[in-house]
């Protein structure tokens, strides 16, 4: 007998040496789940966070931030990865991540808060800030990057906020599908396809805003040629998400998963209020339906300790932390050991 036939598992898979949450293609997810394995430690504390999260399903809560700290290849990103899937629960090979995760449990009742959790509707946008930030860290950096997930997320084009504002009205509107038909018409491409390049096709919007909006020729082209920057506040952008989440059925709850945030937010004072009064507002308006889950090289704590009196509150608003160096989750309530 050849050793290598005695094993379940294929021993010539190539494995991933660093987990990244942008990877998602159908093959590596499949592997990650599969091979993922629940420690005693892990297994606590996606407990202790399912028992929290869950919770909310119930009543409704402004504590739903959650920081995940440790050092780089401790495995934070790929407990943030595993706990999007997790929450998400797609079909894999035919059977659901929440299968997948039951047999990594020692019995039915220890996995009974992470089923009941997962068996609501649970969608999330799962990113690398680093990587998804723009170059320019101004004091409103967080807020811009958290807007072009959510429009990105919504299938608007996230990376333009003034193209994502005017497919937002045209959706309002119903018009998104003839918007759409219409431009390729003119176009010979879809929109999907062309709208990263928008300015180089003013004709054709122009004509296709005149003709499905009934817009003027004069307006049309005034708003194309606009070359003030659009923004948004903190209040516009959870009024847009409370707006979302209200359409939804009453267990769908909407999670923001971000990777990296600890280094791309660094020491800088005007990123970390930014960071605060987001998933302060967050909480406030959304009543546990919308939470924060960041990822960060440094705890929470470590992060504002040079600056307790400025930034004393923004420890309540991430009171779910877990620390990947020693795989331990606390809540506020919870007596750290």
């Amino acid at each position: 007998m050849i050793i290598q036939n005695m094993f379940y598992d294929d021993i010539d898979l190539k494995i991933n040496g660093v987990v990244k949450v942008d990877q998602n293609a159908d093959e590596v997810l499949k592997q990650e789940v599969k091979e993922y394995v629940i420690t005693k430690d892990i297994r606590k504390h996606l407990i202790d966070f399912f028992n929290h999260y869950g919770s909310s399903f119930e009543e409704s809560t402004a504590d739903v931030g959650v920081w995940i700290s440790g050092f780089f290849g401790s495995g934070k990103s790929h407990f943030l990865k595993m706990l999007s899937y997790l929450l998400e629960n797609k079909e894999i090979d035919g059977r659901t991540v929440e299968d997948y995760f039951r047999e990594k449990f020692d019995d039915e009742a220890t996995f009974m808060s992470v089923a009941r959790a997962v068996g609501g509707k649970n969608q999330t946008i799962l990113f690398n800030i680093d990587i998804e930030g723009s170059i320019n860290k101004d004091k409103t950096a967080v807020l811009r990057v958290f807007a072009k997930m959510f429009y990105n997320y919504l299938g608007f084009y996230g990376e333009n906020l003034k193209v994502a504002k005017l497919e937002q009205f045209i959706d309002k509107k119903g018009k998104t599908t003839e918007f759409r038909r219409v431009f390729e018409e003119k176009n010979g491409a879809s929109w999907i396809e062309s709208r990263d390049a928008f300015a180089f096709f003013e004709d054709d919007v122009v004509d296709t805003l005149m003709e499905v909006l009934g817009m003027s020729e004069t307006a049309a082209h005034n708003w194309f040629d606009g070359t003030e920057t659009v923004e948004t506040s903190i209040a516009q952008l959870v009024l847009e998400i409370k707006e979302y989440i209200d359409t939804q059925t009453k267990y769908f709850h909407l999670l923001f998963m971000v990777d990296e945030v600890g280094q791309y937010v660094g020491d800088s004072i005007d990123l970390l209020m930014n960071l605060q009064s987001l998933v302060e507002k967050i909480g406030s308006e959304c009543g546990g339906r919308v939470w924060v889950v960041c990822t960060g090289q440094e705890a929470i704590d470590e992060i504002i300790k040079t600056r307790q009196d400025q930034f004393s509150r923004i420890q309540a608003r991430f009171s779910t932390r877990l620390c990947q160096n020693i795989m331990f989750l606390y809540l506020n309530r919870v007596e750290e050991t």
